[in-house]
């Protein structure tokens, strides 16, 4: 994760717009913590593995440790505006495993009819943009989560923590290795959701190509799929699920994306 990417090939992502959002999630570079250590965060937003592309709003980031069923205090986050990343740290107090939460808040956006935006609920957006009709609205949010320390007795990395939008394991990422099959479950609202387009890709694959995922699939009527682990490191599964309704009388497009991360020694 100590690599850069060049400035240019940023802006020319940025310019063309080929992506519509950045994925959201912790990584680190300790490949084994345990009891005592004091584990380096950092929280990307990026298109490109494992590189940081766009630092957003503080306010909108929130870093969390849940272990024993407990979630912590949100986690402080420091700036790294070298490497383009929030930066934090847990230190282990045992060797219980801990998965560490990210939440980007969720947001509005208001489309107006000739194209400009404004961020905010349609309400907030009326009262500050009185002369403006409003066209279109769009929801987003984003959770990951990363399985810092699992360990191999244990079950609860297969327990969902409740997102909107949730991929659960079904294998214990504390038990996979080169050539592991590894399926996981999409979760929408607590139950499967079948169909779901989900990518799964690993840090050093194409870090300079934008979304380059080594591989995708779609789940199956159980809300289930199978990625192969190919390579050792690590490893980072997510899908975003979009759909429409209405807010406020608008009609509304709703993204939601969630993210697993592990390491694979």
């Amino acid at each position: 994760m100590k690599k850069i990417i060049s400035l240019a090939v940023v802006l020319c992502a940025l310019i063309t717009g080929a992506a519509s959002a950045h994925e959201f999630f912790v990584i680190t570079d300790v490949k084994a913590p345990k009891a005592g250590d004091t584990v380096p965060l950092y929280l990307l937003s990026t298109h490109y593995f494992t590189v940081g592309e766009e630092l957003e709003d503080i306010k909108y980031n929130k870093v969390y440790a849940r272990q024993n069923g407990s979630r912590s205090a949100p986690l402080p986050l420091n700036t790294n505006n070298d490497r383009v990343w929030y930066e934090t740290e847990f230190k282990l107090a045992g060797n219980d495993p801990v998965i560490i939460e990210a939440d980007r808040a969720a947001t509005y956006t208001c489309v107006f009819a000739d194209g400009s935006r404004a961020e905010g609920t349609p309400d907030e957006v009326k009262a500050a943009n009185p002369e403006k009709s409003i066209s279109e609205v769009r929801f987003l949010h984003k959770v990951s989560k990363t399985y810092l320390n699992p360990a191999r007795n244990d079950t609860s990395f297969s327990t969902p923590l409740g997102y909107t939008l949730e991929i659960v394991p079904l294998d214990n990422p504390a038990r996979l290795k080169k050539g592991s099959k590894a399926k996981f479950r999409v979760l929408y609202n607590g139950a499967p959701l079948p169909g779901a387009k989900v990518w799964a890709t690993y840090d050093y694959y194409d870090y300079k190509t934008m979304n380059a995922y080594e591989q995708t699939g779609t789940t199956d009527s159980k809300g289930e799929l199978t990625f192969r682990i190919s390579n050792p490191g690590i490893w980072i599964v997510g899908l975003r699920d979009s759909r429409t309704s209405t807010f406020q009388g608008l009609n509304t497009t709703e993204n939601n994306d969630s993210i697993v991360v592990f390491t694979v020694p």
